[in-house]
């Protein structure tokens, strides 16, 4: 089960919300930003599952929000974990679009919550997409770090190696 501790509101929360909401305040508009917000930080928080972080608490911020805590994990898994906030928000997206809802609904979570989406993939920190954007690099990098670790050698020199093993065994004479 996944435990994420105090939940911290950052001041920039209302300005998101102001800007989200287009200085028009609607509920179901401000309801469609937390639905964004809660979807966002759902992705980090499912990506931890299985990992040695403790999470403390959730940041909301007018971008979305952040995992609070301790632990360190692989930097492959660091930006998976990015990627998965954003991909929270994309799987709402889609969602929304084949859902009947009511328009400002449909409105936050379409157009606008893909603005934000779009906001979270600027390759700049404390932004996902800081991360996420070196997802394939360092895929790379890992799948490099494996295969060198698993050096094969040749059939040839198995076979050599099986017969040398086998002349040993086979002379039993002690000098």
């Amino acid at each position: 089960m996944l435990r994420l501790g105090p939940l911290r509101l950052h001041w920039s929360l209302l300005l998101g919300a102001v800007l989200f909401c287009a200085a028009q305040p609607g509920l179901l508009l401000l309801a469609g930003y937390a639905l964004v917000l809660a979807a966002h930080v759902a992705g980090h928080a499912i990506a931890t599952a299985g990992v040695p972080l403790r999470v403390e608490g959730v940041m909301l911020h007018a971008l979305g929000g952040e995992l609070l805590g301790t632990g360190e994990v692989a930097p492959v898994r660091r930006s998976l974990i990015a990627v998965c906030g954003v991909a929270a928000q994309a799987l709402l997206l889609g969602a929304a679009l084949f859902l009947p809802l009511p328009g400002d609904l449909h409105e936050a979570l379409t157009r606008r919550n893909g603005v934000l989406l779009l906001l979270n993939l600027i390759p700049v920190k404390p932004l996902d997409g800081a991360l996420a954007w070196k997802l394939p690099q360092r895929l790379r990098a890992a799948r490099r770090l494996k295969f060198r670790g698993e050096m094969r050698s040749s059939r040839q020199v198995q076979q050599d190696v099986s017969d040398l093993l086998r002349k040993i065994r086979g002379n039993s004479r002690v000098r």
